[in-house]
């Protein structure tokens, strides 16, 4: 996820009762053209700050994406619970204004108690991580913030802030897999990550696996700044299912599913490699949909599907809403994850709130996640044999089992944070 850095994914709305009634006389309006709420704020003076005793967090979501991805999804499930558990003043989400609409599809009603600041900067590596360093220190002094969360690291200045600073750590792929960003990109994402987590006050992991690798890389991690596992919301849309975007492509078929993107630790060759396998021996007629942005895999994964003659069978898909997305775990034969490594693997978790039969990678990550809801297979050996055997048999189990346990609910995943920001403040 940290490829949000350098060439890769990330990554106002006003009001609704938590913001109290404005008393300063100097209101500005920003929000224009921003197709739902206007928004008024008011510039708090900064000196005021210290004396506030409700929190104001502002939350940084910027990213290159336009679609969802799994950091806008954390950053975006953060603020809504944030606002829908009356437990701040105020609440800031900075993002690229070609985000504002992908972020107000993805707070839904929630929109309207959040203060959208859209950042007017080109949408690429090098100005994406300026704003980090330079503009989001002003943001925090212009809305007197008594917290800021950089939703994944990001280049931070701490003494140009005037108040804590939080991270989202979600994985050390730029230690841990370096030929997911390419020579000499991982470099940099390595520097922006070192610098990151020697400068912030306060580092949320999204998982037990996380905040071990991360004191294994970063051993005076803990010392230097307070260390909290907060887990991952895990919810995505409260509306209907839609099957409006693809149900043409599928021409109504059964399908097998996968959500991931292009990248190396998602071993999706070993996916195409399997499914072929099952496909030819006549195991199955099911298409497969693989959803998920592109990546440095894509041209040779695409050149895989071609070679072992299921191109026409294998559906590609990448800009697709929520509704869409939860209709396709609904209705899949069977969701496969394949990956190697993970920091949390969200779509596993998603697709068991959505009932979906599960087939996952050995792991520990996503033996811990999954436990008994889910049909394993072991990455050791020949890989591909034991994919397409365990796909094979999977469809024969009973869906839906018992949904995921409390540790991922709403409530849960927000007392951690909260319990880490009272860390800070």
């Amino acid at each position: 996820m940290i490829s949000a850095l350098v060439g890769g994914t990330g990554s106002a709305w006003a009001g609704g009762g938590l913001v109290p009634p404005l008393h300063s006389e100097n209101i500005r309006e920003r929000g224009r053209g921003l197709g739902f709420a206007r928004c008024l704020a008011p510039l708090v003076n900064p000196a005021q700050h210290k004396r506030r005793t409700a929190i104001r967090i502002l939350l940084n979501g910027l990213g290159r994406d336009t679609s969802p991805t799994g950091i806008c999804r954390v950053a975006a499930n953060h603020a809504r619970a944030l606002v829908e558990s009356g437990r701040v003043e105020h609440l800031v989400l900075a993002a690229g204004a070609w985000q504002r609409e992908m972020y107000a599809s993805l707070l839904g009603p929630a929109a309207d108690k959040v203060d959208f600041v859209p950042a007017e900067i080109n949408n690429s590596s090098l100005a994406r991580n300026r704003w980090f360093a330079s503009e989001v220190p002003l943001l925090a002094k212009k809305f007197a913030s008594t917290l800021v969360h950089y939703s994944f690291p990001a280049p931070v200045i701490r003494k140009s802030f005037p108040c804590p600073v939080a991270v989202t750590l979600h994985d050390l792929y730029p230690y841990d897999l370096p030929e997911n960003f390419g020579f000499p990109n991982y470099y940099f994402n390595r520097i922006i990550l070192r610098q990151c987590l020697n400068s912030v006050d306060g580092i949320a992991c999204v998982s037990n696996s996380t905040s071990l690798r991360l004191r294994q890389l970063f051993p005076m991690a803990g010392h230097r700044a307070a260390v909290e596992v907060t887990g991952n919301y895990v919810r995505i849309s409260t509306g209907q299912p839609s099957s409006s975007g693809v149900v043409q492509k599928l021409g109504g078929a059964q399908f097998l599913l996968s959500v991931a993107q292009h990248r190396r630790n998602k071993n999706l060759d070993i996916l195409l490699r399997g499914y072929a396998r099952l496909l030819h021996s006549r195991n199955t007629s099911a298409k497969l949909v693989i959803v998920g942005a592109p990546g440095p895999e894509t041209g040779s994964l695409l050149a895989l599907a071609d070679t072992l003659n299921i191109a026409q069978q294998t559906v590609w898909l990448h800009s697709i809403n929520d509704a869409e997305l939860t209709w396709l775990y609904q209705h899949c034969a069977l969701f496969v994850a394949t990956s190697s490594i993970e920091g949390f693997c969200l779509p596993v978790a998603e697709a068991i709130l959505n009932g979906a039969r599960v087939l996952c990678s050995e792991i520990p990550i996503l033996r811990d996640m999954a436990a008994d809801q889910a049909s394993y297979f072991s990455l050791q050996g020949d890989a591909v044999a034991q994919l397409a055997a365990a796909m094979a048999s999977a469809p024969d189990r009973p869906a839906g089992g018992q949904g995921l346990d409390g540790r991922f609910t709403d409530e849960t995943v927000l007392a951690a944070y909260l319990k880490l920001y009272s860390r800070l403040c």
